[in-house]
Parts: structure tokens; sequence; C-alpha cells
């Protein structure tokens, strides 16, 4: 079979076209830009097209684009107009499941998919069960990054975004938390944004949720929570290189957790993994040990470039909702504890801006200083009145001192490099390609750190 992916480019998109390419079929796709996955594909003898074009047509038997893509892209049209079957991502995925039958472990929610996703990952190759994986990040351990092929189970990372999620059917299903992001595809209705997790959760012959999440804590065959549910935290400490906590189940002490990557909201992925694979019935020292050799997902409190002479520190980081943001920068007080801790915050989506009324600036008021670039429209269309200085106006408001910026270019006038400080690279867009910059820049300096952009460029 030959596909056509539109928006093969994606973190997911280029997942689904891997898998179909493994399994024998001629796939090819197109990308509005470039991006780390598209030269990984093409590294693979991968057609891709830059940038979307009805000339980009290979007579596919079927056509899969990303639900950024809009009825009007040409080649939607083109394979409209020659009857080519037009499928969207999800309801193709879903069809990929179907055809393979085999044993599902799936994560969804609004925050922590990624990471917990790849947690199950990460056991089930340590206990050698040869999973397929899914993954909407990159993982050096997953033979293609986001994606590796195995012969057991399949895990993925479900996408709430889009209501068609609840009717997928795997066995064992974990929800971080649901905190209505993507309310827009449901009519900005909280109603049929909970209706549909209640709906999957029905579909499931395992569910674990967050017993202290307000709309799916009840859907939980087994809870996990910091002080509500099955399993809970009796105790956690941190240090700059790892961390532990005392893990109780019904009330009474039951393990040790111990994580080499930080953040609280880590211990809580690894808390709901542990509540999956203790119920299931694995042998949970194992399990253990698998989480305490987690090495983390790329742009996850990913640091790429340190100094210790002149202890600077650049930080990427893909949050993007107002309780991720508070978790990194609180991640990043704990881990930098005698570092200034500088957030450079590309927003993402007009309407998740508009829709958080003031929880962005609220969420960034813990860093020491905030820059906020434009948005990162991921092609919605512009709302009126709707920009990024809206957060540095509630910042304003709030007495907090920051920045904004149009445009990334900018960006090089507005961040000094000092030493003692941390930079946050904070988003979901393309703010990672200005923070590879920045880091080369520093690498490349020979000169004292405050020279590293003394010129314009």
């Amino acid at each position: 079979m030959k596909i056509h992916f539109v928006g093969i480019g994606g973190i997911g998109m280029s997942a689904l076209a891997l898998h179909e390419f493994f399994n024998g079929n001629e796939v090819y796709g197109s990308n509005i830009e470039e991006t780390e996955r598209t030269t990984y594909l093409r590294k693979l003898k991968i057609p891709v097209f830059i940038p979307h074009s009805e000339e980009n047509w290979f007579n596919p038997d079927v056509l899969v684009k990303t639900p950024a893509v809009r009825e009007d892209n040409p080649e939607v049209v083109r394979a409209r107009k020659e009857n080519v079957p037009v499928e969207n991502r999800l309801s193709y995925f879903r069809t990929i499941l179907e055809r393979e039958d085999r044993e599902e472990f799936a994560v969804t929610g609004t925050d922590g998919k990624t990471t917990t996703t790849a947690m199950i990952a990460h056991v089930l190759k340590q206990l050698n069960k040869s999973p397929t994986v899914f993954l909407g990040g990159i993982m050096g351990l997953l033979e293609h990054g986001n994606y590796e092929e195995g012969r057991g189970p399949i895990v993925y990372e479900l996408d709430e975004s889009e209501e068609t999620f609840s009717k997928f059917s795997p066995n064992y299903l974990i929800i971080t938390n649901a905190r209505g992001d993507h309310l827009e595809n449901y009519e900005n209705s909280i109603l049929k944004y909970k209706a549909a997790f209640e709906r999957i959760s029905k579909n499931s012959d395992l569910v674990i949720t967050f017993a202290e999440d307000r709309l799916t804590s009840h859907l939980g065959d087994v809870t996990f929570g910091v002080r509500r549910g099955m399993y809970t935290l009796e105790m956690r400490s941190a240090s700059r290189s790892n961390q532990r906590a005392i893990v109780e189940k019904n009330g009474k002490k039951y393990a040790e957790l111990k994580l080499r990557i930080p953040g609280f909201h880590n211990v809580l992925n690894a808390l709901a993994v542990t509540a999956l694979f203790d119920s299931l019935g694995y042998d949970l020292e194992e399990v253990l040990k698998a989480l305490e050799e987690f090495p983390g997902v790329q742009r996850r409190f990913s640091i790429s470039y340190r100094d210790p002479e002149s202890n600077i520190y650049v930080v990427d980081d893909y949050a993007h909702t107002p309780e991720e943001i508070k978790n990194l920068l609180q991640t990043a007080k704990e881990v930098f504890e005698n570092e200034k801790v500088v957030v450079i915050f590309q927003p993402h989506r007009y309407s998740r801006l508009e829709r958080e009324d003031g929880n962005f600036a609220r969420a960034l008021l813990l860093a020491d200083e905030v820059i906020v670039t434009e948005v990162y429209d991921a092609f919605e269309e512009k709302k009126p009145n709707v920009s990024g200085k809206i957060i540095w106006d509630s910042l304003m408001n709030l007495g907090k001192e920051a920045k904004f910026v149009n445009d990334l270019s900018q960006l090089n006038d507005v961040i000094t490099p000092k030493s003692n400080t941390v930079f946050l690279f904070v988003g979901a867009g393309d703010i990672i390609y200005f923070s590879k910059r920045f880091v080369k820049a520093l690498q490349s300096s020979s000169s004292s750190p405050s020279r590293v952009f003394g010129s314009k460029r």
C-alpha cells in the first residue's frame, strides 16, 4: 500500500509513517517546514516534500493528515478530487492497532503523557517484553527516537486534543490528569470533554487515574496520588542528580521509588507506572529498578549546555500549559538552588492563551526573570487582541518585571548571558531552534559570556 502523510514532520505523524514503512508499505509525505524528523525520515530514504503542494503526489492509496491540516490544503484537495480516501491521524492510528491486534498500553491526559509513556516503554524493554512504541517525544533508548518496532505489546501516547481519542480500546490505560486543554475541540464544553474520558475508560480493561484530579479520578480501577489514592507518597527527598520517594499502598509503606530525573511531577508519573505494573502482577523490584535507570525524554528538562567555569546552564523544555510551566519552574528552583533562573517562554496556540486567562503569568512568577515571545500559532488562525503581550501585561500588573519580543530574532537583543544563570527555553513551538543557536554561540565564544551576542546578526 502507498500512503501519503500530510504533516509527516510532526512527532506523532512521523511515528505512524515509520511504523508503516517498516511494515513494508510505500511511505512518503509533506511538511510545511523542515524538522528534525523530516531529516531523519530522509535518512531512511522516505521521500519528504517541503512545503505542501498539489505536485507532491505519487498516486497514493490513502492520504493521512494531521488535525492542523485543513480541508483547503492542496494535497487534501487533490486527494478528494481523485477519490483517494482521506483519514485523520487518530482514525488511521486506530486502524493500525486493530490490524496489529496486540496487548495495548496507553497514556492520555493533559500533562505528563510523553514521559509516562516513555517510562512504560522503558520498563517493558528492560523486562525484555519487546514493545512496539509510539512516543510523542524523542527518547534516545528507542531505536528511532519516537518509534521502535517490537514483537510484544504496543505502547502509545494518546492525544486527547481530538474527541475521537475516546474511541480507542487499550487494555491498560493511564489518565495522568484532565485540565481542560483543547476545549475548543469540544465545543468549549467541559461536560463533553469529561464524557470523552468516561467513554475511553469504559473501553479499557484496567484504568489508572490520578486520585486528586477533579474530572477523572472517579474513573480509575486503581488510583495514585500525593495523599489520596491506593498508591500514595509518604516522603520524598531530592538532590541535583536524583530523587527518591517512599510509596505507600493502601496506607502502608510498600516500596522505595528512585529516579535520576528531577521534578516532583516525574515522581507522580513514575508512581502511576508503578501502580500499573504492580496491579498487573509484574515483579515490583524489577519495575522499580528499571524506573531508577530511566533516562528521560528530550525537551523535558533537557540540559543542552553547561559551563562549570561560568556556571551557565541552558535547559530546554516542552512545557506549554500553565501547570507544566509551574512544575518546570519548581523543578528548576529545586535543582538549581543558587543560580538565577531566566525563562524564555513561547506561548503555544492563540486558543490556549485566550482560555487560560492569566494562568500563564501566575505560573511564570516563580522565575527570576521572564522573557515572553509572540505566540507560536500551531497553524491556528490569529485571534484579534490575543498576543503573547497579554502575558507580559499580566506579569507587569502582578509586579513582575518582564520583557516581550515580537519574534525570536529579537531575542539576541534582550538575552544577556551571565554567570550563575540558568536559561530555560520553554514552549512547544520553534523556540528550540533559537535555543540551539544560543548554545552554539556560547560554545563558540572564547571571550567572556557577556560578549556572546555582542554583535548584531
